[in-house]
């Protein structure tokens, strides 16, 4: 706590808190912290409960965009008004959708979809345009409506209910640049091998190119479609039964097959009523949200209102507000706010009335009062704010004093690689060739034609009787401690012994060449490295910060803290 606090007077002493990325990602942070306080719980709940219905269902639908600049004229409205409405009666006369969307559709992608949008569910799309997909029924069009993109009419092809999420189980083969059909070759063997009754977890340890999920068996997190390539989650989505396992198939990463590990049906309101109460107040639905709160702020603030500068806005008096504005066109208790502001933000609401235009500039400067004394009014969130505050700074201070020095400083830390190179050492390692069995018989075969120096591809023309594999091999430099090893395995030069797993898996390793623990370079052990430096110098730092200041402790204080927390 006492280097905490040296660290923290450091950075308020060398000015941190007045640095602009500073000031802009608390800004940021403080924005974040305080929607909680935003919120109008019926308003809320309302949205909440109507996202959750639209997420037990996904919607497929096909639209027509006319593109609008959202501060388009009068004239460019209406003619993009009229070319969406006799592209919606084309359709209602019989004209297929998908030939009307090619002829007026301003969506780039209709020419090749004929403005087909697959499913989607919630969130999936902007608010007016998953309204309009979820109130119309299926096979009708819409009337048109209008987002931030133009105005559109859409049809609903079909809805069905949410798929939920999936668990699989995969083992991926890279594509090979120089041998386009090696990882199609090997993907087809290792599925022969699960085919002839190979364990799927044991096949993903010594096979798969996922490194991250290698060791785990091949299992994946669970995910729901839309969070997957499609390439990918149509196959998972597709299995029925636990344990299934899919034909091999390509993605752009390379190809796989897939065990079905457990579908997830959609959640309960219950379990996902927070996640989604933070989405609504991310997106543009929260509007109403805002609004409700800045009706009630107002009844309980005093402001005062300019009833002819208000008139003169409404009636757009260009002449009698250019004149006065720099007066207050109202007062939040102290805070004046001019005319000239409000003329601003209307400019930037050109499709809005002169009256909306007032009432949104007015619940937005209620608000922004609300936000700008929080910290005045509500002593949890303040504490809160506190906390963040320093914790940021003192993230900023250990950045320049610590992490960027340990980083660009090469200098130092070479000479600190130097003075500790006993600490970054290669373990032993081999140059190995790992051969796999599916019984003795075939072990025995395969040990003594790598003692025979036969190359993998002669061993697996030799042992493997099409379509049956009996042998999979992997190879390359291998650290003495991997556990694809079998843990009898000691690294000798030549051929092994044979090492039997289970009753279908037989393990040979040969050894081409064997390194012994070495030295890493620094470029090597880079990582470590840098870490280990930066421990170095704020130990060395936290010296010079306490030879510098005089700490005293209350200890009374320290001895009542003491007893208060050990009983």
């Amino acid at each position: 706590y006492i280097n905490y606090k040296l660290k923290l007077k450091e950075a308020y002493t060398l000015g941190l808190d007045t640095v602009t990325s500073y000031k802009k990602e608390l800004a940021k942070y403080r924005e974040q912290l305080i929607q909680p306080y935003l919120r109008d719980r019926t308003i809320t709940d309302a949205l909440v409960k109507e996202a959750y219905n639209r997420m037990l269902q996904e919607v497929n639908a096909s639209h027509i965009l006319v593109r609008l600049n959202p501060k388009a004229s009068p004239e460019d409205t209406l003619r993009a008004y009229t070319k969406i409405m006799t592209a919606r009666k084309k359709v209602m006369s019989g004209v297929k959708f998908t030939d009307v969307a090619k002829e007026y559709s301003e969506d780039p992608s209709a020419q090749k979809n004929g403005g087909d949008l697959g499913y989607f569910t919630v969130f999936g799309m902007v608010y007016p345009f998953e309204n309009a997909a979820y109130s119309t029924n299926i096979g009708d069009v819409s009337m048109p409506f209008k987002t931030s993109f133009g105005y559109h009419i859409l049809r609903v092809n079909d809805k069905r209910a949410a798929r939920g999420e999936v668990e699989v189980a995969h083992i991926m083969v890279k594509n090979n640049a120089k041998d386009t059909a090696q990882a199609e070759r090997q993907i087809n063997e290792i599925y022969t091998k699960l085919n002839q009754g190979d364990t799927f977890d044991f096949l993903a340890q010594q096979y798969s190119d996922d490194k991250a999920s290698a060791p785990k068996g091949g299992r994946l997190p669970k995910f729901s479609a839309n969070k997957m390539i499609a390439s990918f989650s149509d196959v998972a989505f597709a299995m029925k039964n636990k344990n299934n396992i899919s034909k091999p198939f390509q993605t752009p990463y390379g190809w796989h097959v897939i065990r079905l590990i457990k579908k997830y049906p959609v959640k309960g309101f219950e379990e996902v009523k927070e996640d989604l109460l933070k989405k609504i107040e991310n997106s543009p639905r929260a509007s109403a949200i805002g609004n409700s709160v800045a009706h009630k702020l107002k009844k309980k603030y005093h402001i005062k209102y300019d009833e002819l500068l208000k008139q003169a806005f409404l009636k757009n008096d260009s002449e009698l507000l250019k004149k006065n504005e720099e007066k207050f066109i109202f007062v939040i208790h102290s805070k004046e706010i001019r005319l000239k502001e409000l003329i601003d933000h209307s400019r930037k609401q050109r499709n809005k009335s002169m009256i909306q235009s007032y009432n949104d500039f007015l619940n937005q400067e209620v608000i922004m009062y609300y936000k700008e004394h929080l910290e005045s009014t509500n002593k949890d969130f303040a504490i809160t704010m506190q906390e963040y505050k320093d914790g940021l700074l003192l993230f900023d201070l250990l950045q320049e004093k610590i992490w960027k020095r340990a980083e660009k400083d090469t200098v130092a830390l070479q000479k600190f690689f130097k003075m500790n190179r006993q600490n970054y050492m290669h373990n032993k390692r081999g140059d190995l060739i790992i051969a796999t069995c599916t019984n003795e018989e075939k072990a025995e075969k395969v040990k003594k034609y790598l003692e025979e120096n036969k190359t993998i591809d002669e061993i697996k023309n030799l042992v493997n009787e099409s379509p049956t594999i009996h042998v999979l091999f992997s190879s390359g430099l291998v650290d003495a401690n991997n556990k694809k090893l079998p843990k009898e395995f000691e690294i000798k030069k030549g051929v092994s012994k044979i090492f039997k797993q289970d009753d279908n898996h037989y393990i040979i390793v040969k050894v081409n060449e064997i390194f012994e623990p070495s030295q890493k370079k620094l470029s090597e052990a880079r990582g470590l490295v840098i870490n280990d430096f930066q421990e170095y110098i704020e130990k060395k730092w936290i010296e010079d910060l306490r030879g510098r200041h005089v700490v005293k402790v209350k200890k009374q204080t320290l001895k009542k803290l003491i007893k208060e927390y050990s009983n």
